[in-house]
């Protein structure tokens, strides 16, 4: 009897924790959402009257150090009374600062920045609030979900960056596919890792010619696979180790190429874009007001330019030029889709290449 009565007990407290979670992130998103509701006027002002009192707010990025600092400092900028406390921890080290704090009942996270395939995790596990800020319709086709759980911030662009003393003008690959032809064999580079690529070939091509070409690569061109970074395989074709990468991104290419590298690269069309780097607001978030804000400002024209110019990022707004604007469409790597089948798309890389 006593055992029952003590698993009635433990069902009881299990219910209620479950029951205040959600009621949690009920309050959280029914805030944001009434405040949505009233005029833009109004509504800036409720979020800047609320966010004063609260002072402050608590930030996850994924992103480095010095561009994290930039983007609080800009934000601080407009909102003085706001007090950031934020730590750049690498996407999977937010991912596993937030699990950890959820299961023990920790809720001091307002904001997070990270991958956009570990979102899928805290989406499901209810840890994100929906919220659909204004500046959505400013931002790129791709660069947002419909349900409101989470804008892009930056994306990054594959290109095929290739050294110029080595690869002629009329040698230049057009496409992905003529990476298949026998120049090229032995003479490539590219990341163990490119799981982000192959989803956007599947996107693209299907599953089928998509795992065909890339194990071509691996078979017949004998393309090197790499763990080492993006920024030091772009390196190595600079230093004239190998013809081009073939999942080189834009913004390496663009940096090596502004230093005076011997490098250049070719935008294909279209061009796949990893899924963006994301910014969402925690579903039990302390401070919703000042998390919004903070959430609004990184859509922002300013936050963009910012990103564009000082750090070389392709951001969210449509009416910011980057860099380098493709000429022809995007195609965004979707985060949802793709971070439900993360699992799935690795063993399939793997198996395509033999690793």
């Amino acid at each position: 009897m006593k055992r029952k009565i003590q698993t009635v007990a433990t069902l009881g407290l299990g219910w209620f924790l479950f029951a205040a979670s959600v009621d949690a992130q009920s309050n959280v998103e029914e805030i944001l959402a009434q405040i949505n509701a009233k005029p833009a006027e109004q509504r800036q002002k409720l979020l800047v009257e609320n966010a004063r009192k609260e002072g402050t707010l608590t930030f996850y990025a994924a992103g480095n150090l010095r561009d994290t600092q930039e983007m609080v400092t800009g934000f601080n900028k407009q909102y003085p009374f706001i007090k950031v406390a934020f730590s750049s921890l690498g996407a999977p080290g937010v991912l596993n600062r937030v699990l950890t704090e959820s299961r023990a009942g920790v809720y001091q996270i307002d904001v997070i920045t990270m991958s956009g395939l570990y979102i899928t995790e805290l989406v499901d596990k209810g840890i994100l609030a929906k919220y659909k800020s204004p500046m959505v319709p400013f931002v790129r086709k791709g660069f947002v979900d419909a349900e409101g759980y989470w804008p892009g911030v930056y994306g990054i662009g594959y290109t095929i960056i290739y050294n110029t003393k080595r690869v002629g003008p009329r040698e230049v690959p057009k496409r992905y596919e003529d990476l298949l032809h026998a120049r090229w064999k032995d003479n490539m580079i590219m990341d163990v890792e490119a799981h982000d690529l192959l989803a956007g070939f599947i996107d693209l091509w299907g599953e089928t010619s998509a795992t065909t070409f890339v194990r071509r690569l691996a078979t017949e061109q004998k393309v090197r696979f790499s763990r080492q970074s993006h920024t030091f395989m772009t390196q190595l074709v600079a230093t004239g180790e190998h013809d081009l990468i073939v999942d080189g991104y834009v913004h390496n290419g663009v940096a090596l190429k502004e230093k005076g590298a011997p490098v250049d690269f070719v935008i294909m069309k279209p061009t796949i874009v990893r899924p963006p780097s994301i910014i969402s607001i925690a579903s039990r978030s302390p401070h919703p007001h000042a998390a919004a804000l903070f959430l609004d400002y990184h859509l922002s024209k300013e936050a963009s330019e910012i990103m564009v110019n000082n750090q070389g990022r392709w951001a969210p707004r449509k009416d910011v030029r980057w860099k380098v604007e493709p000429e022809g469409e995007l195609h965004v790597v979707s985060p949802l889709e793709w971070g439900r089948k993360l699992r799935q798309l690795v063993e399939l890389f793997n198996r395509t290449i033999r690793q």
